[in-house]
């Protein structure tokens, strides 16, 4: 089987990942990840981004030396439409006949305009009546028209077409063993979204995304020391931290409020808050659900879970364990220490097109 690229195109970053199998385990050939810019490039025309989007793939694929026409991709935010819905028992032919009609009730654009793909999650009885729960997604035709030809001018062709939430949960479920009644979420801290997972059973039962993400946090922080994006940006990456109240971080001295982690920390805090008010509110709407199963451990990731301290301070406020998504935890790292540590540097922001490459395998 030809190789397929796992290619993650973000609101700020672009991140490429090739694996491969070998006797029955994943294996890392290499990946890259660039920044499309200094600042987000939303606010450009959309020629302009896709001009600067364009030439960062082919950068990326030529530094990782990845000579693959094929891509995977996925796609989050407000152009996806995910619905969790139950219908009368039918097997999957008999659905695949009838989900258009189906899916009319829960899409908000008239069904010629999206391309709809749908996943039965199983089965459940229901005041004695057999049900099917389905798991249905739609994306606007025009919108997967416009990657066709972003990625076709360049040479590229995809082969997939995913959503950020099931390419995450692809990472875990590959990369983590299933514990049998365990509920557990993905927090994926993206720079313009924060995707959420619930995953119970290994099955994912529930997801959204929150329009929540590191580029808010870094405006929060250009606001605190009048700074442009790029300078604000910088400072986060480099100094950024949340100051943990709990007994569990001691602080090696006390804090001045002249001290910077202290003011990027007060600058960021009610965005963190927000986002975490945000997912308590997904948590409790699961949990009150027919299902009624607690979610006992959550797995953080993306640009903004960087950030020291983050998973201790989202532990805290959500009341459970937390800990950080490693996409490499049971791939093999056949290389150099350098490339060692440059996976561990990156590996954050990998999930979704390690999902992205582990789903084409598979």
């Amino acid at each position: 089987m030809a190789h397929v690229i796992g290619l993650d195109i973000g609101s700020f970053s672009v991140k490429v990942v090739l694996l491969k199998e070998r006797g029955g385990r994943l294996v890392l050939v290499d990946f890259a990840v660039a920044d499309l810019g200094e600042e987000p490039i939303e606010s450009l025309e959309p020629e302009q981004r896709n001009t600067i989007t364009q030439n960062l793939i082919k950068q990326l694929l030529t530094t990782a030396g990845l000579k693959s026409k094929d891509v995977a991709i996925s796609l989050s935010g407000d152009q996806v439409i995910v619905r969790y819905i139950k219908l009368p028992y039918m097997t999957k032919e008999e659905l695949k006949g009838v989900i258009r009609f189906e899916a009319e009730q829960y899409i908000p654009f008239s069904m010629d305009q999206v391309v709809l793909d749908f996943c039965i999650l199983g089965e459940v009885t229901e005041e004695g009546q057999k049900k099917i729960e389905v798991l249905l997604v739609a994306i606007k035709e025009e919108v997967v028209n416009q990657y066709i030809k972003l990625l076709r001018d360049i040479g590229l062709s995809i082969s997939l077409i995913d959503i950020d939430s099931m390419s995450l949960h692809n990472a875990l479920e590959c990369n983590y063993d299933r514990i049998e009644g365990e509920t557990v979420a993905i927090i994926n801290m993206g720079a313009r979204f924060t995707n959420l997972n619930i995953v119970e059973d290994g099955i994912t039962r529930f997801s959204r995304d929150i329009p929540i993400g590191g580029i808010n946090l870094t405006r929060d922080i250009a606001k605190e020391f009048n700074l442009g994006f790029a300078e604000a940006e910088k400072l986060k990456r480099e100094q950024g931290s949340i100051i943990i109240e709990s007994e569990n971080v001691v602080l090696t001295r006390i804090p001045s409020k002249e001290d910077k982690r202290v003011r990027i920390y007060s600058s960021i805090s009610t965005t963190m808050g927000k986002l975490v008010m945000e997912i308590r509110r997904a948590f409790d709407f699961y949990e009150s659900s027919a299902k009624k199963k607690a979610i006992t451990k959550a797995y953080i990731c993306g640009g903004a879970a960087k950030l020291q301290n983050v998973e201790k301070f989202v532990a805290e406020r959500l009341k459970i364990f937390v800990e950080p998504l490693n996409p490499f935890n049971k791939i093999e790292i056949e290389n150099t220490e350098a490339f060692d540590l440059k996976v561990k540097q990156f590996s954050p922001v990998l999930p979704v097109a390690v999902g992205l490459a582990i789903r084409k395998i598979k």
